[in-house]
């Protein structure tokens, strides 16, 4: 991890991450410190609208914390120890949870989110006593389900910020879709239009900013305009592409973004984790990155 944190200092990120390196998976790794999940006897499921097929936890009981430890305090302050920049923290979201596991308890799916979002708010809460001042909800599954996140699923993922004190920026990431390998072609990715059904209601939200995709399928960036209020962390860079953005392209499709947002209210972002990236491809995609930021006017 320390390795991890060092690079990412060198090579110029203003707000890094711990790189998720302790989690085997982004999800599973939550389900592990929770009540009611079955990780021994997992099902073999398709998910994601048919985009991936996989063996998922299953839920078997009531879903509550297994002990009082903030255990992504702990975390954050072990990452944050080792960098002189600060350490976001990314938790999933319930939606992303629910949809990323299989459920044989509850009945109603909404009190399965009202009980996730209990545990998820006090992991939160501990992040912002222990002094996380950068914290990030991972949401991608509001853009597969877009009338669920309309109905309640945004109201649930700002209520896991309930009681965070001013100085946090509050976060959340909605991705379109992760590939299963480096240079897959054609993978399946959420309908775009999707950000635009949702823009209203999460610039309405308690969050602070919101991280979208627009690397691997750009955008229509008249949704830029859509938020009046809200950061937008932009995803500039490919994550799963082995060719590296030159900072010119990379600076072009910003300058095209500052027609539609005001550079105070645009971060620059990796659509997504680089986890599948080689770490040479990586790292010179994320030179190219912040240089093509710090070429802006």
């Amino acid at each position: 991890m320390e390795k991890v944190i060092g690079e990412q200092i060198e090579d110029g990120i203003d707000i890094i991450t711990d790189g998720e390196v302790r989690r085997e998976n982004y999800v599973f790794h939550i389900c592990r410190h929770l009540q009611g999940f079955n990780m021994d006897d997992p099902i073999l499921k398709t998910y994601r609208n048919g985009a991936l097929t996989a063996r998922l936890p299953r839920i078997t009981g009531k879903i509550d914390s297994k002990t009082d430890v903030n255990w992504a305090a702990e975390e954050w302050k072990s990452a944050q120890d080792m960098s002189r920049v600060p350490v976001k923290y990314t938790i999933p979201g319930p939606m992303t949870v629910i949809g990323s596991t299989h459920n044989e308890y509850y009945a109603d799916v909404k009190e399965l989110s009202s009980d996730l979002v209990k545990v998820i708010n006090k992991q939160i809460i501990g992040l912002f006593k222990a002094g996380c001042r950068q914290i990030q909800l991972d949401e991608p599954v509001m853009v597969r389900n877009p009338d669920i996140a309309m109905d309640y699923g945004i109201d649930h993922a700002s209520r896991c910020f309930e009681g965070v004190g001013l100085g946090v920026t509050k976060t959340v990431h909605l991705c379109c879709g992760y590939p299963l390998y480096l240079d897959q072609e054609g993978y399946e990715k959420a309908d775009r239009k999707i950000y635009f059904q949702l823009a209203e209601k999460l610039d309405n939200s308690c969050f602070d900013a919101i991280s979208l995709e627009d690397a691997h399928q750009h955008n229509d960036l008249s949704l830029l305009q859509l938020f009046k209020k809200s950061t937008i962390v932009f995803g500039a860079i490919k994550i799963a592409d082995s060719r590296i953005e030159t900072t010119e392209e990379i600076r072009d499709r910003l300058l095209e973004a500052l027609r539609h947002i005001s550079a105070d209210r645009l971060i620059i972002a990796p659509d997504c984790g680089l986890g599948l990236l080689p770490n040479h491809v990586l790292r010179q995609k994320v030179r190219n990155m912040v240089s093509a930021a710090k070429s802006l006017p």
